[in-house]
This record gives structure tokens, C-alpha cells and sequence, in this order.
């Protein structure tokens, strides 16, 4: 398999070589067919600009000099020609108005005074400058850039021809060199994009990477992994929404174990002391006299496992989506008289005092009867456990805007500040070190939260610690409900 992985990985990297390189040549062609040609044609343009401005300059100051004689002993035109021709770098030619040649620039080591100059620069000086690129028809044995201008007498009359030539190492050799500049360049810029690119692209994917490995240790039951967040882009903060999901897996799995673990437990010892006290009496190694006092403990575990598999059924459908509300109209205080009856012995055994519940009038509550019966005892039942001895338990109700308000409060430790925000959580237990807590599951209260929040309502809780927990549940009533569901048909 890791074979196979490393061989996909290289065929990707391969295809992904491959087509930068061919987007890297092709980029690479389109600036040169783009930037090199113009370029070329400006310097040539430039280049042609130049030397028929310097052919003009040099017939000019020939005519103005001369006066007409452009014979080879002119001691002022030809000395200051060479001068010329070297400064410029170019070849200078004077000839009669019939192309003989009666003066070659030093520097012009093809020429001897006494050839003629094609007729070709000569018939083009007739009209005006003239200018060619070439050999001119084997005048030069290499390409030049040849400008002409003729020369005047006092009298505006031909009577030669000025030729300025510098051979051209433009079109042959330097336009390749520009090529080969331009692509110098081009493949420097596109060697450093694609070095920045793949370091933008690793650090980029890096982070997938992560995330791709710490997945497959999640499948493997390691939930310790996180990805290392460099950056607040999109990247980042996919990076940040993954260690938090991790952060969040880690919890439920810590959650997991333990709920497994405390199921079992609270599975193996009730069923424990069942069945040892049940053989016991089947053998009689209990006598007769103390067998009611331990079929009281056996009673006692039934109605444990029997509330365990009560919650445990119940979380399966609030899981599963399958609790349906039946709503009716009832009294609550039926219902909560019905719970009190269930922890009777316990609030005797602990002396506590109920209060709130010496109301004349009903107090009417649409809902489920049977969720809501689960809920109340739920919510008594905890206060039952953490009410400290000869306390207090305080019924309240009200109702307000629409809705039935009923409050549960119990005197006692408390809940901590930093255990409220969670205490509806799923498997969450606030004080892991109260003996009275040991045997909860931490799904009470997530019950109640799912049942209210069924009937359209909302439970929260509020302590002091050392002094008093209320748990507080909201249900809209009848018409409350019926005036919602009006509002959002007429919203539709």
C-alpha cells in the first residue's frame, strides 16, 4: 500500500513538473515573440534615423567645405572625414556625381578610391537619402547599415555622393543575443516563480497534509493530534475548525470511555449484589429474619438498573429522532405530587422540607405529560441527591408573555461557576467527587434539555455556590403556541 502511495505521489509531482515546464516555455515564447521583435525593429529604426542624420551632416559640411572640389588632396574635407569615420565607428565613401569613389575612410580597408559605387545607392540619391541593410549586392562582403546623401556645389547642382556605412552586428548577432538575454531572463523569473510557488504551495498543503495523517490516526483511535496553524487564511482557518472538531472528538471519546466505563459499572454491581443476595436466600445462607432487610436491597438495585435502562432507552430515541410530543393540557402539580410520592423515603430519611406547593388553583401546562413526568423527576431527583441534610426544596411558578414558568430550587453546595455552562451537557457530571453523585450518569439533565427544547421551550440553571441550585424550565402555552404558529404562516 505504501508502495502504491509513493508511486501515485511521484506520478503527481511528474504531471505536475511536466506542465509547469510546458507553461514555463510557452510563457517563455509569447514574451519573446512579444518583446524581442519590437524591440529589435525600434533599434533598427534608430539605427537607420542615426545614420542618414549622419550621412546629411557629413554631404552638408562636404558641400559647405568643398565648394564642389572633392578631389583627394582636399586638405580640409578628407582629413576631417577620418576624423569622423573613427569617432563614429563607420566607413565614410565621397564619390563624383558619376559614383567613382575619390575618397575611402581609413577605417574602410574594402574600398580603393577609383571603384564606383552601385548603381542601385546611386538611383536611389536621385529622389533623396538614401538607406539599405545589407551587402548591397556584393559591394560589402558583410551586412551593413549604408546611408547616402548627396553633395551640392554653391549652386544647389550634384556633385557627389556621401556614403556612411557601419556594419551591422544587429540582425546577425545581436538579436540572438537578445534572444537569448530575454530568455536568460524568463527562465531565471520563471525558475524563481516556480521555486516560490512550490514553497507557497508546500506550506499551503502542508497543513492538508496534516490534517489528511491526523484523520487516519482519529480512524485509528488516536485523538492527540492537531495541526500546526501558521497562518489566518482560509487555510488557517480550516487548519483552526480542525483542531477544534479534534478538540472536540477528544472530549466525546474521553466522554465515551467513561460512560462505557461507568455503565458497566453501574451494570456489574447492582446485578452483583442481586444475584449474591438472591442466592443467598435460595441457600440459605441468609436466615429467614434478615431475608426482607436484604429483598429490600434487592429491590432497591431493581429500580437502579431499572432507571439506568430507563435513561438509556430514552437517549437512544432522543439519538435516534424518535420521541413524539403529544401535547395536552394537565395540571402540573399532579405531576410533581405523582415524583415527590417516588423519593418520599428519601426525604424523610434526609428530614428535607418541600416548599411552594400549597396552591389552591390548578396550574395548567400543555405539553407531554409523560416527557414532562420524566423531566420533573429528573430535576428532583437531583435536587433530592445534592440537598444537604434538613434542607430545603422550593417549588415556583408563574406565568408570563405566553409562557408556563416553573422553577426547582434546593439548597445545598451548589453548582461551580465553571461547571454551570455544562451541566445539560451529554455524559457531563459537575462534581465527580460527591459521594452522592457516583452512581448519576450525567444524562438527567441533558434529558431534561432535549424534552423541553421539544416543546418549544428552554431550561437554564442558576447557583450560588453554598447556598442554593434552581433549575428553571420555559414552555409556551396554548395560545402562546397557536399565535407562533399563525405568525410564521403569515410570514410564508
Amino acid at each position: 500500500m505504501a508502495n502504491v502511495k509513493n508511486a501515485l505521489n511521484k506520478t503527481v509531482f511528474r504531471r505536475f513538473l511536466f506542465y509547469s515546464i510546458t507553461i514555463v516555455l510557452l510563457c517563455l515564447l509569447i514574451i519573446t515573440v512579444i518583446l524581442v521583435y519590437p524591440v529589435t525593429d525600434y533599434i533598427e529604426r534608430t539605427k537607420k534615423d542615426t545614420l542618414i542624420q549622419s550621412a546629411t551632416d557629413v554631404s552638408s559640411y562636404v558641400s559647405e567645405i568643398s565648394k564642389g572640389n572633392l578631389h583627394p588632396s582636399n586638405e580640409y574635407v578628407h582629413p576631417y572625414l577620418d576624423a569622423l569615420s573613427e569617432s563614429m565607428g563607420a566607413d565614410i565613401l565621397l564619390s563624383d556625381k558619376d559614383g567613382r569613389i575619390v575618397f575611402v575612410s581609413s577605417a574602410d580597408t574594402t574600398h580603393k578610391e577609383g571603384s564606383y559605387l552601385p548603381k542601385v545607392v546611386i538611383s536611389g540619391l536621385k529622389e533623396s537619402t538614401f538607406f539599405a541593410y545589407g551587402n548591397i549586392g556584393g559591394f560589402y562582403d558583410k551586412a551593413y547599415y549604408v546611408a547616402a546623401a548627396p553633395v551640392f556645389d554653391g549652386s544647389q547642382n550634384i556633385v557627389g555622393y556621401c556614403v556612411v556605412a557601419q556594419q551591422t552586428v544587429w540582425s546577425d548577432d545581436a538579436v540572438p543575443s537578445i534572444f537569448f538575454v530575454f530568455t536568460l531572463v524568463v527562465l531565471l523569473s520563471a525558475l524563481l516563480i516556480f521555486s516560490l510557488t512550490s514553497v507557497y504551495a508546500f506550506n499551503t498543503t502542508r497543513p492538508l497534509k496534516q490534517m489528511t495523517a491526523a484523520t487516519k490516526r482519529f480512524a485509528a483511535g488516536d485523538f492527540e493530534s492537531r495541526v500546526y496553524v501558521k497562518n489566518k487564511d482560509e487555510i488557517g482557518e480550516l487548519a483552526s475548525a480542525f483542531n477544534e472538531m479534534a478538540d472536540s472528538l477528544a472530549s466525546m471519546e474521553g466522554i465515551r470511555r467513561n460512560f462505557v466505563a461507568n455503565v458497566s459499572h453501574e451494570l456489574k454491581t447492582p446485578m452483583t449484589t442481586i444475584s449474591g443476595y438472591i442466592d443467598g436466600i435460595l441457600d440459605g445462607t441468609i436466615p429467614k429474619t434478615e431475608q426482607e432487610y436484604y429483598l429490600t436491597i434487592v429491590s432497591e438495585e431493581t429500580k437502579r438498573l431499572s432507571r439506568l435502562v430507563t435513561s438509556m432507552i430514552s437517549l437512544s430515541k432522543i439519538d435516534s429522532g424518535e420521541i413524539k410530543v403529544n401535547k395536552t393540557s394537565f395540571d402540573i402539580l399532579d405531576v410533581i405530587f405523582s415524583v415527590l410520592q417516588s423519593f418520599e423515603s428519601k426525604l424523610s430519611e434526609k428530614e428535607l422540607t418541600v416548599e411552594g406547593l400549597d396552591i389552591e388553583e390548578n396550574i395548567m401546562i400543555f405539553g407531554d405529560r409523560d416527557l414532562l413526568h420524566q423531566t420533573i423527576y429528573n430535576l428532583v431527583e437531583n435536587a433530592v441527591k445534592f440537598t444537604e441534610q434538613k434542607g430545603v426544596i422550593r417549588f415556583e411558578f408563574e406565568k408570563k408573555d405566553g409562557f408556563s414558568i416553573v422553577s426547582i430550587e434546593n439548597s445545598g453546595k451548589g453548582i461551580l461557576p465553571e461547571d454551570i455552562l455544562y451541566v445539560f451537557d451529554k455524559f457531563y457530571k459537575a462534581d465527580k467527587s460527591r459521594s452522592s453523585d457516583k452512581r448519576s450518569m450525567g444524562l438527567g439533565l441533558y434529558i431534561c434539555r432535549t424534552v423541553v427544547a421539544l416543546h418549544g421551550g428552554r431550561i437554564t440553571a442558576d447557583s450560588k455556590p453554598g447556598e442554593y441550585c434552581r433549575f428553571t424550565f420555559t414552555l409556551p402555552e396554548q395560545k402562546r403556541r397557536k399565535l407562533l404558529m399563525a405568525d410564521s404562516k403569515t410570514e410564508e
